[in-house]
């Protein structure tokens, strides 16, 4: 089976060998779960490869994009570069950092090899960003020792893309890359056909070639045709661009520019699943050095080899990916625990010798020489073991109906339609709805109409009016920034102890409590915002992306919450691995319908 399917891209693209396509799939067949059926396995690969290869003109999203791209038609030169960098490009030693006097890190220590590919990890607030910052320069007042390699040449891709300035059309931002070139191409243009400036000419030719000058100048538009743009796009302001396209920019900047080491911070958080997987496969191919910051387990597990995780003011170093990780982590716990057991049975057991011939004078110098060893012993710290999930346990107060809402002929928009739901819709107490589809589809614009933020152009919406809707981008709005967490969390609900509960189970502890919202990071206050959802004790979870902030613990304690609850979920999300493990329906916009999947696996099967 899996051979026809490869011939049947062969048959449109004799350009690709056997070998090529075949190993095309076996990296997307080696992402799929393993509980996933044969059967839909390959359905799945060839949804894949119908998009990745055109095999059925699939058109894409922007009018006037090139319809037959994909990565694999890169010259691979560009992934690989002309580095003569061949191993250490960065080396931190002895770092400290602090910050409103919280001590971020003490003594750290990360290198970056030249073939790493390395995912950062941590709790939110741990110092992520702040560390890819001072590596890049824009962090200052540290303690320690950053070396980097000269002629280092890196690029930066954060949450928060960069323009050279956003008027720009897409020419004239790809046209400022080598401006230096620009100038000598237009100065060769001038005066090219003039007789008595050849030697201008002609040094202006050879430097351009030395610096491979023509072959960057005509890469700053043509390797926009790689990632599916079109020359009607080039006019295009840089913001009318799609995130999934801005990224796609910004990537094609880094491949020209020879960038030795790529810095991704949190580069999903604004991308559908569609942009993720993209993202991942040029990761793949991307021959030199990565270092990433990720709370999606999934992009994770598929573009990292090694993982650095914040952790008590250090940075430990572990080899492999995500799972791999999860698995040397808790065996080096285990061996902690083991020693740290060890060694207080050992002390426990000197001390009551001493305590029990304290006062005995023959054994006086035993008992002295026991203590002064016990004065010796660096004593080991208890191991916490982080990667315990502190179970939420969230369940609504009262018993549901059956039916919790019925939708009927609704169109939703704001001027016009942007999606059209099936006639008649009817959600049941038991569903764990999964909202998926491309960015601007509409799935935002749908959960609104659903909470009555926003009238539907069409059709009637009923919810029962005794049911309690917890929204969780609501909440996050509505957050008093010069409250304490503990103020705002108080305001409604009494027991401070069911709120540090939820808090705890979030990584939100101690005095931290009492810090101010307006002082906490991205990640801190939507914690906060779901636990505020949380204390109302909804029948309806309704929640808009909600991990995009998290860190991957907190995610997998929100997981299990939305798999125990007993309540209605309705979910818009991208994180592939939450969808999977939440979703007993999959409510699918594409090309303005909702298309409701009972079988979660068909509509996945739609996307991704």
């Amino acid at each position: 089976m899996l051979e026809n399917i490869i011939n049947r891209v062969l048959e449109h693209h004799d350009d690709f060998t056997y070998e090529e396509v075949k190993e095309i799939c076996d990296d997307f067949l080696a992402e799929i779960p393993k509980k996933i059926k044969p059967e839909t396995k390959l359905k799945r690969l060839n949804k894949f490869l119908d998009k990745e290869f055109e095999l059925e003109g699939n058109d894409m999203k922007t009018q006037g994009a090139v319809k037959n791209y994909s990565l694999e038609t890169i010259p691979k030169y560009l992934f690989e570069g002309k580095s003569k960098i061949v191993s250490s490009l960065i080396n931190i030693k002895t770092l400290n950092k602090n910050i409103e006097q919280t001590y971020l890190f003490e003594n750290a220590s990360l290198k970056v090899n030249s073939n790493d590919k390395i995912a950062l990890i941590g709790k939110n607030g741990c110092g992520k960003t702040t560390l890819l910052k001072m590596i890049i320069g824009k962090e200052e007042n540290l303690d320690g020792i950053i070396e980097i390699a000269p002629g280092l040449n890196i690029g930066y891709l954060s949450q928060d893309l960069f323009w050279k300035s956003e008027k720009n059309t897409l020419k004239e931002e790809m046209l400022e890359l080598f401006p230096e070139i620009n100038k000598q191409i237009a100065r060769l243009n001038e005066i090219q056909n003039d007789s008595e400036a050849w030697e201008e000419v002609e040094s202006l030719n050879k430097s351009l070639i030395e610096e491979d000058g023509f072959k960057k100048y005509l890469l700053q538009l043509d390797i926009l045709k790689y990632f599916g743009f079109s020359d009607e796009q080039l006019d295009f302001n840089v913001l009318q661009l799609s995130g999934g396209e801005q990224t796609k920019v910004q990537i094609a900047k880094f491949l020209i520019q020879e960038v030795d080491l790529l810095i991704l911070d949190e580069p999903t958080n604004h991308l559908d699943i569609n942009g993720i997987i993209f993202l991942e496969q040029f990761c793949k191919n991307w021959k030199k050095a990565i270092l990433s910051i990720s709370h999606d387990i999934r992009f994770i597990n598929n573009t990292s080899t090694k993982i650095a995780e914040i952790s008590n003011k250090s940075i430990h170093n572990y080899p492999g990916n995500y799972e791999e990780y999860l698995i040397e982590k808790q065996s080096r716990f285990d061996k902690e625990m083991k020693d740290y057991t060890n060694q207080k049975r050992e002390i426990d057991r000197q001390n009551d010798y001493i305590n029990r011939f304290r006062a005995n004078s023959a054994k006086a110098s035993s008992v002295q020489s026991r203590i002064k060893a016990l004065d010796k012993v660096d004593v080991l710290t208890k191991p916490e073991n982080e990667s315990i999930i502190k179970m939420i346990q969230v369940n609504s107060d009262k018993r549901l109906p059956e039916v919790i809402m019925k939708l009927h002929n609704v169109e939703v928009g704001y001027d016009y339609p942007i999606v059209t739901l099936p006639k008649y819709i009817e959600v049941y107490k038991s569903d764990k709805i999964g909202i998926i589809g491309e960015n601007g589809a509409g799935k935002t614009t749908l959960l609104k109409t659903i909470l009555g933020e926003l009238s539907a152009l069409d059709g009637t919406s009923e919810i029962n009016e005794t049911i309690k809707i917890g929204s969780y981008s609501q909440v996050l709005e509505d957050l008093d920034i010069n409250s304490s967490i503990i103020e705002e969390l108080g305001k409604d609900y009494e027991s401070e102890k069911e709120i540090r509960t939820i808090l705890g189970g979030l990584l939100i502890q101690g005095d931290k409590v009492d810090q101010k919202i307006s002082t906490l990071s991205g990640g801190e206050k939507a914690k906060v915002a779901l636990t505020k959802m949380l204390l109302v004790k909804p029948h309806i979870i309704v929640m808009d992306e909600p991990t995009n902030h998290l860190d991957l613990h907190s995610k997998e304690v929100i997981k299990k919450m939305l798999e125990g609850f007993n309540g209605t979920t309705l979910i818009v999300s991208h994180d592939r691995d939450l969808l999977e493990s939440v979703s007993n329906k999959i409510w699918l916009i594409k090309e303005k319908m909702l298309v409701v999947y009972n079988e979660p696996e068909k509509g996945f099967s739609e996307i991704f």
